[in-house]
């Protein structure tokens, strides 16, 4: 039973878990996209997204901090100029970083635009 849990906090480190998100999340943003969110017409905005850093909460879950190409996207998030909760890149990042930890059985974590 150590080996298993040893492997299991193994990878649950940081670096591991960045990495593992990292190689898959542009392509599961771009497979996100689509009406009525941002459409994929040519790659720019699903290959700028990436997670910067993975940080423990107070009650010790991941905190998973990602970036992307703000110039023109942000324009698209709430309260900004186009500003809609359709289109708003931080709801299809989110969603896209859910989508891949539930294939990596990551528990529970949060998300946050750096």
């Amino acid at each position: 039973k150590g080996d298993i849990a040893k492997k299991a906090k193994a990878n649950q480190s940081p670096t591991r878990l960045m990495a593992l998100i990292n190689a898959k999340l542009p392509q599961t943003v771009a497979s996100n996209m689509g009406a009525p969110a941002l459409e994929n017409r040519t790659g720019t905005f699903a290959s700028s997204v990436r997670v910067t850093d993975i940080a423990p909460t107070v009650k010790g879950f991941p905190s998973i901090g990602y970036t992307y190409q703000k110039n023109p996207y942000q324009t698209f998030e709430l309260g900004q100029n186009q500003g809609s909760p359709d289109y708003d890149p931080r709801k299809l990042i989110d969603a896209s970083i859910r989508e891949i930890a539930a294939q990596l059985a990551i528990g529970r974590f949060f998300t946050r635009r750096v």
